[in-house]
């Protein structure tokens, strides 16, 4: 659906789950997809699934770091003579109560799903500017809107990334940037199957019956949201957030057989 011939894009936590997901979809577009990850021989990886990806570079970086960052985006520059998209993917957290949740682990969790975005913006935004044109998309989630037991500072961070998002779009739009997020809800990656459905597929089809769509989210979901808010079509659209989530949560289903 989607022509993305020429467009210079930025792909963050391009090494695996839904950021590996996004570079396919943009790559088989037609764009001119880079890769940023922390651990190269991973993004080297996903770089050999692709015919398309032959030339891609790769950038073994930490979002976190300013520096290194700005580094990525000097060689940007020199390799693609700006950026056109950028795609802030990276993330992570873990789980812990927040009553155990210490100040630096909340910390940790806020610096890479928030401030790594605001790093990544701020050094595409000297570029975009320039060009007078760009589109950030966020990768937000559900945390960000609902409670989130277990994962305070995911919660904290993903909802402050929505503000983010709105503010930039606010100060950035009239210089021709437009600035999203996209915010999923359960979806089926490798690590998704493996750590919280222990690969069963009766796991699976219970918690997708908890979905008012009647099952849970793949990464193509969430790759076509992306390819949207990035493209023209979405031109008249800055500041939202567009929930993948599959609906409402309906009531649990109770299966004898899953249940422990």
């Amino acid at each position: 659906m989607y022509n993305f011939t020429g467009k210079r894009v930025l792909v963050t936590g391009a090494s695996q789950g839904i950021g590996e997901h996004i570079v396919y979809g943009f790559a088989e577009a037609g764009a001119k997809v880079a890769l940023l990850s922390r651990r190269e021989e991973k993004l080297l990886w996903v770089k050999a699934q692709h015919p398309k990806l032959v030339e891609a570079p790769v950038y073994a970086a930490d979002v976190r770091d300013e520096h290194a960052i700005a580094c990525v985006f000097d060689d940007i520059e020199r390799n693609f003579g700006g950026i056109d998209i950028l795609i802030n993917n990276a993330g992570g957290s873990f789980y812990a109560k927040a009553a155990d949740l210490s100040p630096n682990g909340f910390a940790s969790v806020l610096n890479i799903n928030l401030l790594g975005p605001y790093i990544l913006s701020k050094a595409a935004f000297r570029l975009m500017s320039e060009q007078r044109r760009g589109v950030i998309v966020n990768i937000g989630s559900v945390a960000g809107r609902d409670s989130a037991p277990g994962m305070v500072a995911y919660g904290a961070a993903k909802a402050g990334l929505v503000n983010m998002t709105r503010t930039l779009a606010t100060e950035w739009g009239p210089l021709g940037i437009r600035v999203n997020t996209v915010a999923p809800g359960p979806i089926l990656t490798d690590a998704a199957k493996d750590v919280l459905y222990q690969n069963s597929a009766k796991r699976i089809e219970r918690a997708g019956k908890t979905r008012s769509v009647g099952r849970l989210g793949v990464p193509a979901d969430v790759v076509e949201a992306v390819l949207y808010l990035a493209s023209p079509s979405a031109a008249f659209i800055n500041g939202t957030t567009l929930y993948v989530d599959g609906g409402p949560t309906v009531a649990p289903v109770v299966d004898q057989e899953v249940v422990e």
